[in-house]
């Protein structure tokens, strides 16, 4: 009898030893999740800061590159300026980067004017994600970006049918309803496509929006378009938004 209540009493502890420790976990848990900021508090933070020398950093062609004490110092500049962004922000401002130095270089068609190609895109992404190993950043989550070509594939066919609605008013084409409730609403849409993949879906926005309206509507869907970079509080600062995209 001593036995079994000995047993008993033993299987009693242990389950709620067990009790108290998911609870313990579930409520760091949460406490984590509460403390996260927002896309939209990361791309408030965000916008307006240009990084530069972290842009300088990944311009920086390595094999052209004559000597590795400046490259060194160029990536602790680079350090330091991802430091001063709020910890949780640190992925989305590698994100950032990434981005707009990708879309640079394909404008400009690579270093030095080369060609910028699907070699030079995968390294200029290593790159960009050894930044946060490199810089010892505690970005909690392993940070991973998606080059152009990813993200074209990630938002070609995707519905922004709330973009599309603000851009039925803008032109025109739609009424009825709050103008700024409906740009929040886009926005959204928007804050919920990955920080280097704004662009992307901002261009694919505007080929749908030229898909409905038609080409007699381009200019104003262009604008309206490009200013929703500053409206929404996007991470990305640079996007190029052409005409000849349709």
């Amino acid at each position: 009898m001593a036995k079994l209540t000995l047993l008993v009493f033993t299987i009693a502890t242990l389950l709620a030893l067990a009790s108290a420790h998911k609870t313990i976990v579930t409520t760091v848990l949460e406490e984590d999740d509460t403390t996260n900021p927002s896309s939209q508090q990361c791309g408030q933070q965000l916008q307006g800061q240009q990084l530069r020398q972290c842009q300088n950093h990944l311009q920086q062609p390595e094999s052209l590159f004559p000597f590795p004490q400046q490259q060194q110092q160029t990536l602790q500049q680079c350090c330091q300026e991802l430091r001063n962004v709020n910890p949780q922000c640190q992925c989305n401002a590698v994100k950032k980067i990434f981005g707009e130095v990708q879309q640079q270089q394909e404008q400009q068609g690579g270093i030095f004017g080369g060609i910028f190609g699907p070699m030079q895109t995968q390294r200029l992404k290593q790159r960009a994600e050894n930044i946060p190993n490199q810089c010892n950043l505690q970005t909690g989550r392993q940070c991973r970006v998606r080059t152009s070509g990813q993200c074209r594939q990630e938002v070609q066919g995707r519905q922004f049918n709330r973009c599309q609605r603000y851009l039925d008013q803008q032109t025109g084409s739609g009424y009825g309803s709050n103008p700024d409730q409906e740009r929040e609403q886009c926005c959204q849409e928007l804050r919920n496509v990955e920080v280097e993949c704004q662009c992307e879906a901002m261009k694919e926005v505007f080929n749908q929006g030229m898909q409905q309206q038609g080409q007699h509507q381009q200019p104003q869907i262009q604008r309206a378009v490009e200013d929703l970079m500053n409206r929404c509080n996007l991470e990305v600062q640079q996007c190029r938004i052409s005409s000849g995209m349709f």
